[in-house]
């Protein structure tokens, strides 16, 4: 097979056209068809019958709705009582809030209170046993202690030297020791706590 790259001549030229075949006549067709359904329609139409309505009617005892009005009623009745009773518990929880808030401000108070004498204590209390420096540990003033066999010293210095006693005494039962701001420090044995008066 070869190929040709040329291509093939157009075909031959015709000087007449091809006679126009008549129309058919289509119009008594489409009226046939349009009559065929307005008498199919009306044919339909007029062969439905039409429904028919039925009424019935019953008669409801009188008695058996009272007996509903009255139910309806109680609790009606019942609900206003309930209603009622939860606006009451709503006021007292009210009421009980308010209580508890004045409560509670009233604790912090005594709280605040209670913290500050409790610190104004530990600031005028002397422990127990040991060495405390004045102004530091404990504030000058007389002091109070209930112990037994107590040994106490006043100290102008912390070397333990003799010299350095400004006072001392043991004392049986409550004693009483009145401490200087010229002090430097002050000695307890066995006293217990002391308290400032």
């Amino acid at each position: 097979m070869t190929f040709n790259p040329v291509p093939p001549p157009p075909p031959p030229h015709v000087d007449h056209l091809p006679a126009v075949a008549k129309k058919s006549r289509k119009w008594p067709w489409v009226l046939g068809i349009v009559g065929a359904f307005v008498l199919g329609g009306a044919a339909g139409y007029g062969g439905t019958p039409e429904p028919e309505i039925v009424t019935k009617e019953v008669e409801v005892e009188p008695a058996d709705i009272d007996e509903r009005r009255s139910v309806l009623d109680e609790r009606e009745d019942d609900l206003d009582q309930r209603s009622s009773e939860l606006d009451e518990r709503s006021s007292d929880l009210e009421g009980r809030e308010e209580e508890l808030q004045t409560l509670a401000s009233e604790l912090d108070e005594r709280d605040e209170a209670l913290t500050a004498t409790e610190q104004e204590i530990e600031e005028n209390t002397i422990p127990g046993s040991g060495i405390y420096l004045i102004g530091e540990d404990i504030k000058p003033g007389t002091y109070r202690s209930d112990g037994s066999r107590c040994y106490w010293a006043r100290l102008s210095g912390t070397s333990g030297e003799f010299e350095h006693i400004i006072a001392n005494d043991n004392v049986e039962g409550t004693a009483y020791v009145t401490i200087a701001e010229s002090d430097v420090a002050f000695e307890t044995s066995r006293c217990g706590e002391w308290k400032l008066q």
